[in-house]
């Protein structure tokens, strides 16, 4: 049987370790999003991409148990420009949901979206270079939503929407729609796919809310990864995440705005 790739089922077989194959995956999801966004700045230019009008009140995660704990942990093992970067994970991939009118779970969304990263924290649970950061994150917070007894159902959909976020496409009809959210508010985040599918209003909102701040220390840019993992694979294609990322941009608008630098 044929693993869908970057699950947690997937994962087990290499820990995220990719073969040949997998590899050339990664390099048509890359090749994908790249020509995704040249069209989206054409039609942005015709006026045919009608962004999304919506303000963050609109997309506020449920108010439960799970998203509480899933605040509370991250809040405990996070820095805050990592935090920050999950948050606008979950508000974009939101919004990016009512624009691609995808129905999906908010407290799955909200707690995948959060704590995406825990595998690059002091807290994680496997040490960079020995497994996938986004492999052992997703077990990690699966153990942590069973240990604090939330269905193991659940916690399994919300390891399996962490685990794959690092294959940067994930087809809707081949992944969970959270898993789908996850992918895509995390490289709007980092790279501006899709952004010109919401109003500049929400942007500068979501940044004034969660500034950008140093991404690049954040997400450990000079730290070395898993060998063969998706992100040091990545890595050796691209060099890594863009000197200065576009949400770093409003950043500066904002504070200039507000006269601080």
């Amino acid at each position: 049987m044929k693993l869908t790739f970057g699950t947690l089922e997937w994962s087990m077989k290499s820990n995220g370790v990719l073969t040949r194959a997998e590899k050339l995956h990664f390099v048509r999801n890359m090749a994908f999003l790249a020509v995704r966004e040249a069209s989206d700045v054409i039609r942005d230019k015709l006026g045919l991409l009608r962004p999304v009008h919506l303000n963050l009140s609109d997309l506020a995660p449920p108010d439960t148990r799970m998203v509480k704990e899933a605040e509370e942990f991250a809040q405990a093992t996070h820095t805050n420009d990592l935090l920050f970067h999950g948050y606008r994970t979950f508000y974009f991939g939101a919004i990016l949901a009512f624009y691609h009118k995808l129905k999906y779970d908010k407290e799955i969304h909200f707690t995948a979206a959060l704590l995406h990263d825990i595998g690059l924290t002091e807290a994680r649970a496997v040490p960079l270079k020995q497994c996938c950061f986004a492999v052992s994150g997703g077990r990690q917070v699966r153990d942590f939503l069973i240990a604090k007894e939330h269905p193991a159902e659940k916690a399994e959909v919300i390891g399996d929407a962490i685990c794959p976020h690092l294959n940067l496409h994930l087809p809707v009809d081949e992944y969970d729609p959270e898993a789908v959210l996850v992918a895509k508010g995390a490289v709007c985040d980092l790279f501006g796919f899709e952004k010109r599918r919401m109003h500049s209003g929400f942007k500068r909102d979501l940044l004034k809310t969660y500034p950008a701040g140093d991404m690049h220390n954040a997400l450990l840019a000079k730290e070395e990864m898993a060998p063969g993992s998706r992100l040091d694979f990545g890595r050796k294609l691209t060099g890594g995440l863009p000197q200065r990322l576009w949400i770093q941009d409003i950043d500066t608008n904002l504070k200039s705005k507000h006269g601080v630098m």
